[in-house]
Protein backbone atom coordinates (compact mmCIF):
# COMPACT_ATOMS: atom_id res chain seq x y z
CA UNK A 1 0.00 0.00 0.00
CA UNK A 2 1.10 2.93 -1.07
CA UNK A 3 0.83 6.44 1.12
CA UNK A 4 0.41 9.46 -0.49
CA UNK A 5 2.62 12.60 0.78
CA UNK A 6 -0.72 15.11 1.02
CA UNK A 7 -1.57 12.20 3.28
CA UNK A 8 0.94 11.65 5.17
CA UNK A 9 1.39 15.32 6.41
CA UNK A 10 -2.50 15.27 7.35
CA UNK A 11 -1.68 12.10 9.74
CA UNK A 12 1.40 14.16 11.10
CA UNK A 13 -0.55 17.56 11.31
CA UNK A 14 -3.33 15.88 13.43
CA UNK A 15 -0.73 14.04 15.79
CA UNK A 16 1.21 17.00 16.46
CA UNK A 17 -2.09 18.80 17.00
CA UNK A 18 -3.32 16.00 19.48
CA UNK A 19 0.23 16.07 21.38
CA UNK A 20 -0.14 19.90 21.67
CA UNK A 21 -3.68 19.60 22.92
CA UNK A 22 -2.48 16.86 25.28
CA UNK A 23 0.79 19.02 26.53
CA UNK A 24 -1.68 21.76 27.40
CA UNK A 25 -4.34 20.52 29.28
CA UNK A 26 -1.09 18.43 30.92
CA UNK A 27 1.35 20.90 31.67
CA UNK A 28 0.12 24.59 31.04
CA UNK A 29 -3.96 24.85 31.88
CA UNK A 30 -4.81 26.39 35.49
CA UNK A 31 -5.22 23.88 37.86
CA UNK A 32 -8.20 23.92 39.89
CA UNK A 33 -7.85 24.55 44.00
CA UNK A 34 -9.77 21.82 46.24
CA UNK A 35 -11.11 23.18 49.16
CA UNK A 36 -13.68 26.00 50.88
CA UNK A 37 -12.50 29.06 49.77
CA UNK A 38 -14.08 32.54 49.03
CA UNK A 39 -14.47 34.49 46.04
CA UNK A 40 -16.16 37.49 45.25
CA UNK A 41 -18.12 38.12 41.61
CA UNK A 42 -18.46 41.97 40.42
CA UNK A 43 -20.98 42.37 37.89
CA UNK A 44 -20.85 45.86 36.46
CA UNK A 45 -23.47 46.99 33.46
CA UNK A 46 -23.51 50.91 33.05
CA UNK A 47 -26.30 51.09 30.38
CA UNK A 48 -28.71 49.80 33.83
CA UNK A 49 -26.71 51.46 36.03
CA UNK A 50 -25.72 48.20 37.93
CA UNK A 51 -22.43 47.70 40.32
CA UNK A 52 -23.08 44.57 42.18
CA UNK A 53 -20.98 42.33 44.03
CA UNK A 54 -21.69 38.75 45.93
CA UNK A 55 -19.49 37.00 47.72
CA UNK A 56 -19.38 33.22 48.24
CA UNK A 57 -18.10 30.87 50.01
CA UNK A 58 -17.95 27.92 48.24
CA UNK A 59 -16.20 24.28 47.61
CA UNK A 60 -16.64 25.05 43.60
CA UNK A 61 -13.40 24.30 41.66
CA UNK A 62 -13.70 26.40 38.57
CA UNK A 63 -15.88 29.83 37.67
CA UNK A 64 -18.28 27.91 35.59
CA UNK A 65 -19.59 25.61 38.00
CA UNK A 66 -20.36 28.64 41.16
CA UNK A 67 -22.13 30.42 37.85
CA UNK A 68 -23.88 27.50 36.79
CA UNK A 69 -24.66 26.91 40.91
CA UNK A 70 -25.99 30.17 41.43
CA UNK A 71 -27.48 30.90 38.14
CA UNK A 72 -30.84 32.53 39.52
CA UNK A 73 -29.04 35.13 42.23
CA UNK A 74 -26.69 35.98 39.73
CA UNK A 75 -29.03 35.96 36.81
CA UNK A 76 -26.27 34.39 34.39
CA UNK A 77 -27.07 32.45 31.11
CA UNK A 78 -24.55 30.35 29.83
CA UNK A 79 -24.57 29.40 26.00
CA UNK A 80 -22.96 26.21 23.95
CA UNK A 81 -20.93 27.86 21.66
CA UNK A 82 -18.03 26.01 19.97
CA UNK A 83 -15.74 27.19 22.17
CA UNK A 84 -17.10 25.94 25.29
CA UNK A 85 -19.76 27.61 27.55
CA UNK A 86 -19.65 31.34 26.79
CA UNK A 87 -21.76 34.01 29.67
CA UNK A 88 -24.58 35.91 27.53
CA UNK A 89 -26.19 37.41 30.54
CA UNK A 90 -25.68 38.62 33.92
CA UNK A 91 -27.91 40.08 36.43
CA UNK A 92 -30.59 38.67 33.81
CA UNK A 93 -29.23 41.52 30.81
CA UNK A 94 -28.06 39.73 27.73
CA UNK A 95 -25.59 41.19 26.07
CA UNK A 96 -26.52 42.10 22.39
CA UNK A 97 -24.77 41.39 19.34
CA UNK A 98 -26.57 43.77 17.27
CA UNK A 99 -25.07 46.93 19.52
CA UNK A 100 -21.28 44.59 19.46
CA UNK A 101 -22.14 44.02 23.43
CA UNK A 102 -20.61 41.02 25.40
CA UNK A 103 -19.37 40.36 29.53
CA UNK A 104 -15.84 40.85 29.55
CA UNK A 105 -14.55 38.93 32.22
CA UNK A 106 -11.31 40.08 34.56
CA UNK A 107 -10.24 38.06 37.02
CA UNK A 108 -8.11 40.21 39.66
CA UNK A 109 -8.17 43.11 37.86
CA UNK A 110 -6.47 40.76 34.51
CA UNK A 111 -8.23 40.18 31.52
CA UNK A 112 -9.71 36.64 31.68
CA UNK A 113 -7.30 34.30 28.95
CA UNK A 114 -10.06 31.85 28.88
CA UNK A 115 -13.52 30.92 29.00
CA UNK A 116 -15.14 30.44 32.24
CA UNK A 117 -14.92 26.45 32.31
CA UNK A 118 -11.19 26.90 32.62
CA UNK A 119 -11.33 29.56 35.26
CA UNK A 120 -9.88 28.04 38.66
CA UNK A 121 -11.23 29.53 41.62
CA UNK A 122 -9.14 30.72 43.61
CA UNK A 123 -9.37 32.18 47.48
CA UNK A 124 -9.57 35.37 47.68
CA UNK A 125 -9.94 35.98 44.35
CA UNK A 126 -11.98 38.65 42.59
CA UNK A 127 -14.04 37.62 39.31
CA UNK A 128 -15.10 40.60 37.35
CA UNK A 129 -18.27 40.45 34.37
CA UNK A 130 -18.77 43.94 32.98
CA UNK A 131 -20.25 44.60 29.92
CA UNK A 132 -18.38 45.59 27.12
CA UNK A 133 -18.61 46.67 23.52
CA UNK A 134 -16.59 46.10 20.69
Amino acid sequence: MIVSKKSLIIVIALVLALGLVFAYQTFLSPESVEGAKEVKIQVINEKEDVDKTFTYNTDDEYLLDLLENNKDEIGVTLTDSDFGKMVTAMMDYEAKESEQEFWQIQVNGKDAETGVAEIPLTDGDKYKFELTSY
